[in-house]
């Protein structure tokens, strides 16, 4: 089939008038077809924040309510195991979150009368640590018991009571089973502080008493009475009941495997 004869050009007004208008039309048409153009929107969805690391559990903190509990129930066998444990397993000893077992372990060994094992654990520490207030005052009880000074033993104790009173002091929890286990540990050096005496007088001055048990008369008659010693009102002189049990200044107490790895544990580091 022949194609019909070119389209002449517009040539007058309305001619021209009309291609432009169709050529509008045709624009037109070709730009709805198209698809649109996606929208950005700047309400983008927040991103969520980045995790936080994942901070370690300190072994201190985790086990002072279970030694706090063993203390409340003067169990100090199972005290100084888990405190032993934990000392010998814990990855970071430069921490002062430390002294909520350290101190607690200290004071159990001189309850238990066993100070070797007392003062070793003093020697191990790091510098930082045994340079604290705390581990400073624990130490200088520690010493005075080592040296057999009655009269600052008594006061080495009391100051040691009177600091974690102090304001400043910002561990309660460590305070209280301080004072429970400091009064423990008098109350038992008094009680070996009887049957010392009891094998080495037969009598002594009320005022030499007072001494030796670091208390007052008032105190000190009714509890020299609770171990059966005298006392002569004219005289002011109290008298020792006699015994026949052997008696000494320091005990060794029971071992455990916990102890031996303990010690072994601090003389390989000593050494180093």
């Amino acid at each position: 089939m022949a194609n019909g004869p070119p389209t002449p050009p517009p040539t007058t007004d309305v001619e021209i008038q009309d291609e432009a208008r169709m050529s509008d039309a045709s624009a037109l048409a070709a730009e709805g077809s198209s698809d649109p153009a996606p929208e950005t929107t700047s309400d983008a969805a927040p991103q969520p924040p980045p995790s936080p690391p994942i901070q370690l559990q300190d072994p201190y903190q985790l086990i002072f309510p279970r030694i706090a509990e063993l203390s409340s129930q003067k169990r100090w066998i199972e005290l100084i195991d888990i405190a032993e444990v934990t000392e010998i397993n814990a990855s970071n000893d430069q921490q002062l979150s430390r002294l909520f077992v350290i101190v607690p372990l200290i004071l159990a060994y001189l309850i238990q009368n066993d100070l070797p094992i007392a003062k070793l654990v003093l020697e191990r520490l790091p510098n930082d640590i045994r340079m604290s207030p705390l581990i400073s005052n624990l130490g200088s009880l520690t010493k005075a018991y080592s040296a057999g000074a009655y009269e600052q033993i008594y006061s080495k104790a009391n100051a040691l009571v009177n600091m974690v009173a102090q304001p400043e002091f910002q561990q309660p929890e460590l305070a209280q089973v301080i004072n429970t286990m400091v009064e423990c540990f008098l109350s038992s050096f008094r009680d070996r502080t009887f049957l010392l005496l009891s094998t080495a007088y037969t009598s002594m001055t009320l005022s030499l008493a007072e001494m030796y048990f670091g208390l007052g008369a008032d105190e000190l008659l009714p509890v020299a009475a609770r171990h059966g010693w005298a006392y002569d009102t004219p005289t002011k002189v109290l008298k020792p009941m006699p015994t026949n049990e052997t008696a000494s200044f320091f005990a060794p107490a029971a071992s455990s495997l916990a102890n031996f790895n303990f010690i072994a544990q601090s003389v390989s580091l000593l050494e180093m």
